[in-house]
């Protein structure tokens, strides 16, 4: 029997699912999400995916799922009752921090308040200093007492973080061991588990917010496991974490701090997908949903990992893919501020109300409403199972900006669009410029509902020659959770300078990593010949607060490999800063291993078939551009053969997803299906435009 494959992702907006079946043929599904239980959206999917197949449920074979669960949670402020317990003296790291001030100039800048307040945050009579020697062994009695206090406060969940954990996790563990005696019922966090490396007040912070999201994230999985259940499908559900790899719901539901960036890294991972089977190996990334817009950066057929972000104003280090995310998507609300000045977002309509369009309830102007209003999105969306009121859409549009400003509907729809626009190319400088990229030596890869309809804009913007608008880009992030392997990575620390550093204890160290990593991977029942292993270090200059991550292509660490270590340190400092000193000595901190599940995904995305003098239907509808209406091409996507050519201004529809080209932009269908703008200099839309005006108004 032909077995599925099934990957679903949790937007704002919609939830998108997608099934692979054993001979690599693709199915798309795509239903509203369920923003009150995530998991009722999910099973509906999967259910209208079967029924549109006609399969029945025992079909399913395995389910991968990206969640946002774990980051609302820590958005939302509505994670457990949470409380700490570190070592004596040391209970207000989290509220000192760092001296880094969040806005340099503001006088008046304020960080946010700590997860945990200071009455649940409680002490243990302990101590071990960086060596790893237990200078004062846990004091088990006065932990007992502290944890039947801290119950009686109603804590429901308990970060453990004891100074120097990271060199020797002995205390932790008695700690762990006496808490779950004393309160089986509690959640436990330590930080030797969560994040054994040093930096106490990040590490305490990570630990923090895993013990904050754990329990609700432990309650999704256990509601989502039992509704898939009763669905009658009986497969394994495998999480989506923030590396972009895959792991099993029980280590999800223990260490969900993990989680925390499950929702964007499924597109990344499916960008670097087709970045590898085709000839696009650096690529920008723009996931444009419903409430955000994720931008992500893809060199030489690799995506980035980063080991410390910021997430809601709190400092966490976790591998993650490095993505920066802001409040704009499809349901970004417009408004006028205080000043009578134009802004959208970073408020979304999300999928209740939604857009005014959808004739949900919603009553405020988004960004799906302007497209509405100048033609760019018709009167349908989902194949035609979403009716759009465009007479709704530019109604709310005049009511509440239009009149205000005394400017026409088009006109605000357009500002609308240029706005959200500036908003999004500030980011992918962010990611690109910003850290020494030049992004005209990139192609443009937008995806999610709304990424494909601002794309080339962007692109032109940037001077970027090409965009790549994938198959179904409304499923791509779901897509990517087929494509992504299981990933486990392991951390240890390890200080010593460039001339004093063990390079057999070094390779010890690897060697320790190594069978950490295997065991997680035998335990999901990945063999060793299946593994493949990215070994790294954290390596900055002496006396520099921060490090940079370096890979290491030799695990036996010869001298010549290490010489090699440190040269690259020297060419990604430049790079990341601009200059380097090579007279400069320098000091390796951790010891990093990413082992990979090696995966066979090459016919997960089939090559179309060039077809011969095609005959292409297509329609044509008014659409405002800048200055005035102009006539549009309309197609459906589906209708489009391999190297079939476009010429804009033109729209082409799909079910999850609808994509603009400017006037002079060109494109053409590749052999992989993905639709490949050549985006028009601004001269040359210009030119074109003003032409299209001319002969329209005569």
């Amino acid at each position: 029997m032909n077995r599925l494959k099934i990957g679903v992702d949790v937007g704002g907006t919609f939830t998108d699912i997608v099934g692979i079946d054993d001979n690599g043929k693709v199915f798309y599904a795509k239903t509203p999400s369920t923003p009150q239980d995530q998991s009722i959206g999910v099973v509906t999917g999967i259910r209208r995916l079967l029924a549109d197949l006609n399969m029945p449920t025992d079909v399913v074979k395995e389910i991968a799922h990206g969640t946002t669960v774990a980051t609302n949670t820590l958005l939302e402020h509505n994670g457990a009752v949470t409380a700490l317990i570190t070592t004596e003296g040391f209970r207000d790291v989290l509220q000192i921090g760092r001296q880094s001030r969040p806005f340099l100039y503001d006088l008046h800048a304020k960080r946010p308040e700590p997860l945990i307040p200071r009455y649940l945050r409680q002490e243990a009579s302990e101590r071990t200093i960086y060596t790893g020697t237990i200078l004062v062994q846990l004091d088990e009695e006065r932990l007992r007492k502290t944890v039947r206090e801290l119950v009686a406060e109603g804590a429901q969940s308990i970060a453990v973080c004891f100074l120097h954990s990271y060199a020797n996790a002995e205390n932790e563990q008695r700690a762990l061991k006496v808490i779950k005696e004393e309160a089986p019922k509690l959640y436990v966090s330590v930080s030797s588990d969560i994040l054994p490396e040093f930096r106490e007040y990040e590490r305490m912070n990570t630990t923090v917010i895993n013990a904050y999201v754990q329990p609700r994230m432990d309650h999704y999985v256990s509601q989502l496991t039992k509704h898939i259940s009763e669905a009658g499908v009986d497969a394994p559900l495998m999480i989506m974490k923030s590396t972009g790899g895959m792991m099993t719901d029980a280590i999800a539901a223990s260490k969900s701090v993990n989680t925390l960036l499950s929702g964007p890294a499924g597109g990344v991972l499916a960008a670097e997908f087709l970045s590898n089977i085709s000839g696009y190996k650096n690529l920008i990334t723009c996931d444009m949903g419903g409430t955000s817009f994720d931008v992500a950066v893809i060199q030489n057929g690799q995506v980035g990992i980063g080991n410390e972000g910021v997430i809601e104003g709190y400092p966490v280090m976790f591998p993650h893919i490095d993505i920066t995310t802001i409040g704009a998507g499809g349901g970004s609300i417009a408004w006028i501020d205080a000043g009578g000045a134009l802004r959208v977002g970073p408020k979304s309509a999300g999928a209740v109300p939604g857009p005014v369009c959808y004739s949900k309830g919603g009553t405020e102007p988004t960004i799906t409403d302007a497209h509405v209003a100048i033609g760019f999105i018709g009167t349908e969306l989902l194949a035609g199972e979403m009716k759009i009121d465009v007479d709704a859409a530019r109604r709310a549009i005049q009511e509440k900006l239009a009149d205000r400003l005394g400017m026409s509907i088009e006109e605000t729809a357009e500002g609308i669009l240029r706005v959200s626009n500036a908003n999004m190319i500030r980011a992918i400088r962010t990611m690109t410029v910003e850290k020494g990229i030049d992004p005209r030596k990139f192609a443009l890869l937008p995806f999610g509902g709304a990424g494909a309809l601002q794309a080339v804009e962007h692109a032109r913007a940037l001077e970027i020659k090409h965009v790549i608008i994938p198959p179904a880009p409304g499923n791509f992030s779901a897509f990517g959770l087929l494509a992504a392997p299981i990933r486990y990575d392991e951390v240890v620390t390890y200080r010593a300078r460039q001339d004093k550093v063990d390079l057999k204890k070094m390779e010890n160290l690897m060697r320790g990593l190594e069978k950490t990593a295997m065991d997680e991977m035998k335990r999901d029942a990945v063999e060793s010949s299946s593994m493949s292993f990215e070994y790294s270090a954290d390596i900055r200059y002496f006396g520099q607060a921060y490090s940079l991550s370096v890979r290491i292509h030799d695990s036996s660490m010869s001298e010549s490999t290490w010489n090699q270590v440190i040269a690259d340190f020297h060419q990604c400092h430049i790079q990341t800063y601009g200059f380097k000193n090579e007279h400069d000595p320098v000091e390796i901190v951790n010891l990093r291993l990413a082992v990979i599940e090696k995966t066979n995904n090459a016919d997960l995305y089939a090559k179309g078939k060039k077809v011969s003098n095609p005959v292409v239907n297509h329609t044509t509808r008014s659409v405002f551009i800048k200055d005035g209406w102009v006539p549009a091409a309309i197609y459906k996507r589906a209708d489009l053969p391999v190297g079939y050519t476009i010429q804009g201004p033109a729209v082409i529809e799909e079910q999850g997803c609808t994509s603009v080209l400017g006037p002079g932009d060109g494109a053409t269908i590749d052999d992989r299906m993905s639709i490949v703008v050549t985006v028009a200099s601004v001269q040359e839309y210009e030119d074109c435009l003003h032409n299209l005006i001319m002969k329209a108004g005569m």
